[in-house]
């Protein structure tokens, strides 16, 4: 399954106005009404720490800047990244800084597909497409800052952001081959900026985040290949979509 960048405005552009819709309802709900609604777990945030897990999908992607003169090297036409789907698990650390903040440590480890797809002019005339997969598997420490909306009856919203490092276990950095592949590098950091929403259930709480994280390590591992004569820096660019319990 592929996704592209249209794919994925549409999916965040759908839960910034489910999130409004939701919020809009709850707030016009009559005031008799919410007095009388059972509350969930009233004094889940009065607690300093929480624990809990979470489960995610990922699509994740690379941004790729080639370099200037790209038609002049080793006959390379068209470089274009080719994003894939894959998935997280991470466990939760919560910890509670005020009424509507707190910080969030989530160590974990996420399985990334991915592949660069490039169009070659061999024999002069002959135009030949290869693709190049890049799978990873990733350690990760995201370290983030959650603030949380007013609660309202058994359900709230929320921003976060913050950043992770990455350790790809997967990675053929080293790795001494006859075939030519594409090396990218172990070690990544990322930022990261996501909403989501709280849903206070009779016995945990239960998270839907979406959110965006973007790479700042530039991940090319230059072997003087085809594969990397003609590529700048790569980074990587991931949507996740994750349900967490507390």
């Amino acid at each position: 399954m592929q996704l592209n960048r249209k794919h994925i405005v549409h999916v965040s552009v759908f839960f910034s106005v489910l999130f409004a819709l939701s919020f809009n309802s709850y707030a016009q709900f009559p005031l008799k009404y919410k007095e009388k609604k059972m509350i969930n777990l009233p004094k889940y945030d009065r607690r300093m720490f929480h624990f809990g897990f979470a489960l995610g999908m990922n699509y994740t992607d690379i941004a790729v800047k080639l370099k200037e003169n790209i038609l002049a090297l080793d006959s390379v036409y068209v470089v274009e990244p080719k994003g894939g789907l894959g998935f997280n698990l991470n466990i939760i650390s919560d910890m509670r800084l005020g009424e509507h903040f707190n910080m969030r440590l989530l160590p974990g480890i996420s399985f990334v597909g991915r592949s660069m797809e490039y169009t070659l002019r061999e024999r002069d005339t002959v135009s030949v497409v290869y693709e190049k997969p890049v799978n990873s598997v990733f350690l990760e420490v995201p370290l983030y800052f959650k603030f949380r909306s007013r609660r309202i009856n058994n359900w709230r919203i929320y921003i976060m952001g913050g950043g992770k490092f990455q350790y790809d276990m997967a990675t053929k950095e080293k790795v001494e081959t006859d075939e030519v592949i594409l090396k990218m590098k172990r070690e990544d950091y990322t930022w990261d900026l996501g909403v989501g929403s709280d849903f206070y259930l009779e016995y945990f709480k239960l998270s839907i985040e979406a959110k965006m994280a973007f790479g700042l390590n530039n991940l090319l591992v230059e072997d003087q290949t085809v594969f990397t004569n003609s590529i700048e820096s790569l980074k990587s660019k991931t949507f996740l979509f994750s349900i967490y319990f507390e």
